[in-house]
């Protein structure tokens, strides 16, 4: 920009600078001219900007796009910097217009200028001279065009249409592609070409503060956060495929782009059902997080949080006590309890779409894995608790037992006290004498009639009366659950049909602890110790090998 009082325009200043700066490759001085955000400059700062403001819309009004486009080509010969004019003559001439419609633009036609000009840098970088200066613009204005894209995101009554753009939706289905799946798109390709890097380099190599590899995770992250947000899993996928295959190691990065980078590789693996990769990752991520960010560690504790849950692992009373866990702990430990006393009732009212709680996590996309993940546990602590209140426990060579029928009864006792609870009317049962407890049964079996005291002539096990829908869960569902859970080794037994029950080995130990192994130590000891996709350690990798 000209000093007061010189006879030099500001266009020509500008572009002087400009020109030089090429010149001598320095990148972080064209970053620093390329200003978009004009009311958080000083008022020194932001001075020149406006007396440009007014000398463009003076000397090239909207109308005249055509003569700034003519001058802001002159300077960049191609002669002196070859192709690469063509492409950075274009990010200068659309920086202009930003600048020159600032002051009138809404927030939708900034956004859509914000991400043409991004989207242009990024054209300018794959430039295999000069496109390396144009590493540091590109970062920064990934940044701001991730910011403005999460905002308008949250806030769509700050622009006129919710879809800005029309184009070809990235996963296959043609129509609208929101602003949010679009400045992903444009983000992406800026991760692209730094992954690409130079010719010759090494993939595994350092890389140096004039490599374009040095902005892999900065725009990865940038592309993370929108794709995250637009819900676009698969988009997200291919950015950590292609980390695997050319990256060099997390650990050559800056912390903080190594802690962003591994939270959004731990929700991924989250939202896929992969908590045993989300908790190690998330954890790394927590680990690696300063202690005074309160906001990203809460942000990632709450996700680390959930997945430790579904593998069996409760927070500590330590955790919850450290400030970023202030409100963490009061929507979990009601979950915890109520998974440790195996209440199905409370579970599913807690965890229910239409309660406060539901609405926390399901704000969160952790509800529906939560629901699914943990039952299994409720189901597990019901069945320990029904063993050890009347379970046979065995005595001399007998084998200890627990009917089945009894843990019917109690995951019905549970689902019916919560039904009443909420106000619903609930089926009033029959009073039964045990003795004569399961005669239905035998009455379908043999075809008898009590009521005639005949017998059918059909075969024995026919019976052609009305089917009775019978109260969840049914049988066949506990015995289901059961064999689902000796299956996935939370219950060490086996399961008889005829006579339904759930019997536990003899062993040392009594058969509360043989038949009911730790639920984190069997997960621990059944999953495999592979590498985590998308996470390139290194030596010194923070949180490897955790």
């Amino acid at each position: 920009m000209p000093p007061s009082g010189t006879n030099v325009s500001g266009l020509e200043s500008f572009l002087n600078e400009i020109v030089d700066s090429i010149r001598s490759k320095n990148g972080t001085r064209i970053t620093d001219l390329f200003q978009l955000d004009f009311d958080s400059l000083t008022p020194a700062r932001r001075k020149p900007y406006g007396d440009l403001n007014q000398e463009l819309n003076q000397n090239y009004p909207p109308g005249n796009d055509g003569g700034l486009t003519t001058r802001c080509k002159q300077p960049f010969s191609q002669d002196e910097f070859g192709i690469f004019s063509n492409s950075f003559s274009e990010c200068v001439i659309q920086y202009f217009r930003y600048l020159r419609d600032f002051a009138t633009a809404d927030n939708q036609s900034k956004a859509t200028k914000i991400r043409q000009l991004t989207s242009q840098c990024v054209i300018a970088l794959g430039d295999t001279t000069y496109g390396v200066i144009m590493l540091p613009i590109v970062l920064s204005f990934s940044r701001v065009l991730a910011a403005i894209a999460t905002n308008l995101d949250r806030n769509p009554s700050l622009i006129r249409d919710s879809s800005l753009l029309q184009a070809q939706d990235t996963e296959g289905a043609g129509g609208r592609v929101s602003f949010v799946e679009d400045a992903a798109n444009v983000l992406r390709e800026a991760f692209i070409k730094c992954l690409v890097g130079g010719a010759g380099v090494q993939r595994t190599s350092k890389p140096g503060p004039d490599d374009k590899r040095i902005g892999i995770y900065s725009t990865a992250n940038s592309a993370l956060k929108l794709f995250m947000r637009s819900r676009k899993l698969r988009n997200a996928q291919q950015i950590f495929n292609s980390i695997d295959a050319q990256s060099p190691p997390l650990s050559y990065y800056p912390a903080a782009q190594q802690v962003t980078y591994l939270y959004y590789l731990g929700r991924y693996h989250f939202a896929n059902n992969h908590f045993p990769r989300a908790a190690k990752v998330l954890q790394a991520a927590y680990d690696g997080c300063h202690h005074q960010a309160l906001g990203h560690r809460r942000l990632i504790l709450i996700y680390l949080v959930a997945s430790n849950v579904i593998l069996g692992r409760f927070p500590s009373s330590v955790i919850l006590s450290r400030p970023e866990a202030a409100d963490i702990g009061a929507r979990f430990v009601p979950l915890c309890k109520i998974i440790r006393t195996g209440d199905l009732g409370s579970f599913q009212s807690y965890l229910d779409l239409q309660s406060e709680s539901g609405q926390w996590f399901l704000r969160r996309s952790i509800l529906f894995q939560l629901r699914n993940r943990c039952e299994v546990l409720v189901w597990r602590s019901l069945v320990r608790k029904c063993f050890i209140a009347v379970g046979f426990q065995g005595e001399g060579n007998k084998v200890p037992v627990l009917r089945l029928s009894y843990l019917q009864h109690a995951a019905r006792w549970a689902l019916d006290r919560q039904t009443g609870a909420n106000g619903r009317d609930t089926p009033a049962e029959e009073y039964v004498d045990p003795e004569f407890a399961g005669m239905e049964e035998a009455f379908k079996e043999t075809g008898f009639d009590p009521e005639t005291g005949q017998y059918h002539d059909e075969p024995v096990g026919y019976y052609d009366g009305e089917a009775e829908s019978e109260q969840s869960p049914t049988m066949a569902e506990v015995e289901s659950m059961v064999l689902s859970l000796i299956q996935q080794g939370l219950l060490k037994g086996f399961a008889t049909h005829t006579l339904p029950r759930f019997a536990v080995p003899k062993r040392e130990g009594g058969p509360v602890k043989t038949g009911f192994p730790e639920v984190w130590s069997v997960i621990q000891s059944n999953a495999r110790d592979d590498p985590v996709p998308g996470w390139v350690q290194g030596e010194n990798q923070m949180g490897g090998g955790r």
